[in-house]
């Protein structure tokens, strides 16, 4: 309560017409210094399209096979699509002159051979085109800055014009090539249906080879059969005319003399026949006389027996008689057909004579005709043989021509369309072959959203700077008395501390309603805010009344020092070692993170830390401002008459 107490009694200092307003403005402070920064620069990138830069095109389009290659006017027609900066499409002359009076902060020229080093790109020795892009510092340096930053977007959209007179001038080749490799697959495709055809044709010649081989064999074996068959009959035809004209003669003759002989012996026998029979007959019929003269003869046994061997012998020399006739009559024909038959031997001599020669010239030609066709069947053999290693090549070859036109027409497919449309819409894809998707996590979206955490410290911490120099960091009568000094440092850092969360609060109202501040955590940024402004203020609290005029010095310091060191504007890596090591020491540090997680979004770990830190802070510094009013209740002749004092 004491030091509400002097607090109270500080702020009462305040009375009067103006000087009821000091508090007021120091409230103010914060928002003047920190809005206005933030103000000015929230999104300078983002007004570019209000800076005026002269484009000159003295691009003359080329011609390549075929195709008419204008990139400086597509690369105009790109900047005319785009309002990065206010274009103004003038001459040469007049862009220079408004360079030089400050029309224009700078001027980008295509040449003259832009196309033409465009369209020769694809040949042996290419030549890089380029824009001029010409500046003048004199009309601001940042504005030259501002023009290199450009670069990389003007250099994106010559790339895509130079990309899209690649892809007319690349297509132009290829629609070239497209329409060699369409007559190469035509040609291919018909390589293979001819193949294909061979193919079937060497098969079909080969199955009926092989049938001819076949008929070949069973001809050959027909022939050497035939062949064989006529030697046999060529010798047995020999052995005939042997026997026509040599044994069957002689044997005709021995038998006509055999069948002569026979004849006359049958004669002879006949002529005894005859005789014995008339012999028998005429014993039988003497017999019989002799029986009727001698009637008992009759009965006698003797008698009988010779009577009946006498007529026996009469009727065997009658039959012999006939058989011997017909004997002689047989004889006597079969020497009439051995006649005959020796008449006939002659036209038989001649008819088998008449046949050897045939027969002799059948043997040959049959010989002859076996070697033939033991030829012929060799010759199918090899033929076969060889139109099995043609139906293999035919197939090699149709398999070669299959994939031949395998190739081409993979190659065909994979060769895009040049026609007018494609080209065109080729010509649009490779101007911009790839997109950059960038996804930020905890997105500031404008510059100023960014670097607000940065300014919003220096704006609490130039409070602290300021407050001081309207407000009494210790009261007087306090230190004269017994109070505590801790109420008494409470009591000198209140007044300011509370003007400086309300400016600080202030200032952060003003940013949202104002410029779209939007902070994503609002309670954890007024907090923060809050109890960074009590702990700035306690720094300068404790600066001022410790060192008094000295401390202010201090904190213009620690304020330069802390603005390099936290990380604001660039990472802290990037900065000198000196600063890297202090980065964690310095109060400031905290407060750009913590607010960089209350306005954009981050870890709420680094929220807790942040806050603790900083509340360290104020309470550290409180207790050393304790230490301070201690030392100040002992007056010296410093104190009585300060060297420095504002």
């Amino acid at each position: 309560m004491k030091a509400i107490y002097l607090a109270w009694l500080e702020l009462r200092r305040f009375r009067g017409p103006w000087r009821r307003f000091a508090p007021a403005v120091l409230i103010l402070v914060p928002l003047l210094y920190g809005a206005l920064f933030l103000w000015s620069s929230w999104d300078p990138y983002g007004r570019t399209a209000q800076v005026p830069v002269a484009v000159v095109n003295s691009d003359r389009p080329a011609d390549h096979n075929g195709e008419q290659i204008n990139a400086g006017e597509q690369f105009v027609q790109q900047l005319r699509t785009t309002d990065t900066f206010q274009w103004h499409f003038v001459d040469a002359g007049t862009a220079r002159s408004g360079l030089e009076d400050g029309r224009y902060y700078f001027t980008i020229r295509v040449p003259e051979d832009f196309s033409a080093r465009l369209a020769q790109s694809t040949r042996s020795s290419p030549q890089r085109p380029a824009v001029l892009l010409t500046r003048n510092d004199a009309n601001g340096h940042l504005a030259g800055i501002m023009a290199d930053a450009a670069r990389y977007e003007l250099q994106n959209q010559i790339n895509a014009a130079a990309y899209a007179a690649y892809a007319r001038g690349l297509y132009g080749d290829l629609g070239e090539v497209r329409g060699k490799l369409g007559t190469a697959s035509e040609v291919s495709e018909q390589l293979v249906q001819g193949t294909q055809l061979s193919k079937q044709s060497t098969g079909a010649l080969a199955r009926g080879l092989s049938g001819v081989r076949d008929g070949a064999g069973r001809v050959s074996g027909g022939v050497r059969d035939v062949a064989a068959a006529s030697a046999e009959l060529d010798d047995k035809l020999s052995s005939i005319t042997d026997f026509t004209g040599q044994q069957l003669p002689a044997t005709t003759d021995a038998l006509l003399d055999a069948s002569s002989s026979a004849v006359a012996d049958l004669n002879s026998i006949s002529g005894g026949a005859a005789a014995a029979q008339r012999q028998a007959g005429g014993s039988a019929g003497a017999l019989e006389q002799l029986a009727q003269r001698h009637p008992d003869l009759a009965d006698d046994p003797a008698y009988r027996s010779a009577l009946a061997d006498a007529r026996r012998l009469a009727s065997t020399t009658s039959a012999l008689d006939g058989t011997a006739r017909d004997a002689q009559r047989t004889a006597a024909e079969a020497q009439d057909r051995a006649l005959a038959l020796r008449d006939e031997l002659a036209p038989l001599q001649e008819a088998a004579n008449d046949l050897a020669e045939p027969a002799s010239r059948l043997r040959l030609a049959s010989a002859e005709l076996t070697g033939g066709s033991g030829g012929l069947t060799q010759g199918v053999n090899a033929l076969v043989a060889n139109i099995g290693v043609a139906q293999t090549s035919s197939g090699q070859l149709n398999d070669g021509a299959r994939r031949l036109a395998d190739q081409v027409r993979d190659s065909l497919d994979r060769m895009p369309p040049a026609g007018p449309t494609e080209v065109a819409r080729a010509s649009s894809e490779l101007g911009t072959p790839s997109a950059v998707r960038a996804t930020t996590l905890n997105s500031a979206d404008v510059y100023g959203r960014g670097v607000a955490p940065l300014f919003f410290a220096i704006a609490l911490w130039v409070f602290g700077l300021f407050a001081y120099l309207l407000f009494t960091p210790l009261n007087q009568r306090a230190l004269g008395g017994r109070t505590n000094p801790l109420s008494i440092a409470v009591g000198g850092l209140l007044p300011a501390a509370v003007l400086g969360v309300i400016g600080g609060l202030v200032l952060l109202g003003a940013m949202d309603l104002g410029l779209g501040l939007d902070p994503v955590d609002l309670p954890s940024a007024v907090g923060l805010i809050a109890l960074a402004a009590a702990a700035f203020t306690a720094v300068n609290h404790f600066l001022r009344a410790a060192f008094g005029v000295v401390g202010g010095l201090v904190s213009v310091a620690l304020l330069l020092v802390q603005i390099a060191a936290s990380g604001g504007l660039y990472p802290v890596e990037t900065a000198p070692a000196p600063f890297q090591a202090l980065h964690a020491v310095l109060p400031m540090s905290y407060l750009v993170d913590g607010l960089r997680v209350a306005f954009t979004g981050g870890e709420p770990a680094h929220l807790a830390r942040d806050a603790i830190v900083l509340g360290g802070v104020l309470v550290g510094f409180l207790v050393l401002t304790s230490l301070v009013v201690l030392r100040h209740r002992t007056w010296t002749i410093g104190r009585l008459h300060p060297q420095l004092e504002l």
